[in-house]
Formats: C-alpha cells, structure tokens, sequence
C-alpha cells in the first residue's frame, strides 16, 4: 500500500507527500470483468493492452454527438466506472494504468453532464438512481453513480495532466451552460443554484490537485497549463454567445494569471468564474448581491476539497472509516 504524510493547518490540506504504485498498475482485473467484458462485446479481447482497453471503452460509450449517448453506451460507460472503482477498491489505491488514463478521462469529458450533476450534488434524481441502469429522460440519456467512486476514478485517470486539464475544463463548459440560463432578474437559489453547483464540483477537482505527490506536483501543474493553455480559443463576446463567453475567458485569465507554484493552485476558479459572469451581467463584482455568492461559492468549494480528501483517505486505508 501507498505510504502518505500529511500536514493539516486549519483542516486543510497543504503539504503531502505519497509514494504512489500507480504506474504499475494492470488491467488484468477488468479485463476479466464480466459486466465490462458485455459491454465492450465485439470490442473486448482477453489479450489487451491497457491502451487498446482504453480505446475500447470510448470507442463504445462515446457516440457520434458531443455529449448525447444512447442507453446503451451510457450502460457501458457505467460498467466502465464501476469495474474500474472495484479495481480501486480492491488494490486501496486511487490509479489506473498510465495507457489508460487519457481514453478513459476522453470518455468522462463526453459524460460531463453527468459527472457534473453527480459532484454537484443537488439533483436528487441522480442520488436516488446511484444504483440503477441509466434512464431515459425526454431527447437525453443520464447515467448516475456513487460520488466516492466517481472521485476515485477521477482521481486515477487524473494523474494524467491532459486528463485532469481536459475534465475540469469540461466541468467549467457545463458551469457556463448552466450560468448562461441563469434569467436577468432572477433571485434567491434560482440567482445562486447554478454558481453554488459549479463551486461544489470544482472543489473535488481542487482536492484531486491537492492529492497528486509533492515531487510531481510542481511538473504536473505546470503541464496542466500548458495543456489549458493549448486548447483555450477567444472567447467570443457575451452578446454572441453567454456559456462560450464565460468558459472561454476562464480558461484565457487561467492561462494568464495562474501559476504552477501557487499554494492554491486553480483553488479561486469559483470566484473567478463569478467574476465573469457577473461583470458580463452587469451585476458589480462589488455588489453585495455578489460578494455574498463569492463567499458562498468559496465555501461549498472548500467543502468538497475536503471530502475529496476524506474519500481518498478512505479509498487508501478503508479499515480506518469503517
């Protein structure tokens, strides 16, 4: 098992460092995984490797639209999920082989819809289907699935600097999406809901970061920018489009202002992304209206950060949480 030391300051997580097995991990298990095995079908072959795996996989749960799956690849997409956190659970460490990461996180990006109403964690309909097959609900297929697992696979594939860049940007396009429809007079949790979910989600991100092993992270979160960096366009203006506007001058004032030494690195996208959006909005980021979401958002992000951590001490030393 992995050993980790940490330092806590005020509950938080500062200082870690975590001799990792992750690079030695197989894909013997979930080659052997029954569920996973139906749902690759004609794509699934007992001598694999851990890339063409991972191509399998997206290969079947992706299909030919951005975002839009049938029932049937979004069963196959969690068969994927949980033979991967049964693999976790079962070696008690958050990883998957390195070939592996890239393909599977692909495959996530495609389900952000869903990954970020499961790390959001206000859509009671998700919460109550943790367990069932995926539904159909009117022109749209959703797929649910334990946060804990959802954590730890994000966890795993995120090792991979692409794959973390690439999921949490997916995350901030669905916080745009939500932020662009948010009506010019609205007001209590219809005003607030939206940024308040996008914060809760970014926080598990916040922690993953939190989590990658000092003598990684400074290179780890110098590749993520890079990464963000590369596959930033120019935003278009908020009249021409509201959720593009809002993703697209986030990811441009990460690639500006963020640097790969922070203490809090991508800690202040929250308030960052409320920055934008409500200067677009004509709100005053110095409104109390907004200085009150700010600190909201600030919080429920600091919330999941550390139930990230919870899990992930949980995933690595389950005898200690019972």
């Amino acid at each position: 098992m992995a050993g980790a030391a940490l330092v806590l300051i005020g509950g938080g997580l500062v200082g870690y460092a975590l001799a990792t097995r992750d690079d030695g991990a197989d894909c013997d298990a979930l080659l052997s995984d029954k569920a996973l095995q139906r749902a690759l079908g004609d794509g699934q072959r007992a001598d694999m490797s851990c890339g063409d795996l991972g191509i399998a996989i997206r290969s079947v749960v992706v299909g030919t639209t951005p975002g839009r799956h049938t029932v049937t690849q979004a069963r196959a997409m969690q068969a994927a999920l949980g033979a991967v956190s049964e693999d976790i659970e079962r070696r008690q460490e958050p990883a998957v082989a390195p070939d592996l990461r890239v393909p599977l996180a692909a495959a996530l990006v495609d389900y952000a819809q869903d990954t970020h109403e499961i790390l959001s964690g206000v859509n009671d309909e998700y919460r109550e289907r943790e367990d069932s097959a995926p539904w159909q609900d009117g022109k749209t297929v959703r797929m649910s699935a334990h946060l804990d697992d959802l954590v730890n696979v994000l966890r795993a594939v995120s090792q991979d600097s692409t794959a973390y860049a690439d999921l949490r940007a997916a995350h901030v396009r669905q916080c745009a999406t939500r932020l662009a429809e948010v009506p010019a007079d609205a007001t209590g949790p219809f005003y607030t809901g939206p940024s308040r979910s996008c914060a809760a989600g970014l926080g598990y991100y916040d922690g993953i970061a939190d989590d990658v092993p000092e003598s990684q992270a400074e290179q780890w979160r110098s590749d993520v920018l890079r990464r963000l960096k590369n596959t930033a366009d120019s935003p278009p203006p908020w009249k021409v489009n509201h959720a593009r506007h809002i993703a697209g001058s986030w990811q441009q004032a990460v690639v500006e202002r963020v640097d790969a030494d922070q203490a809090r690195f991508l800690q202040d996208d929250s308030v960052r992304i409320i920055d934008i959006w409500a200067t677009a909005r004509g709100d005053g980021i110095d409104s109390k209206k907004v200085n009150d979401l700010q600190q909201k958002i600030a919080n429920d992000a600091n919330t999941s950060s550390v139930e990230t951590e919870e899990a992930l001490r949980c995933t690595r030393h389950p005898t200690e949480c019972g």
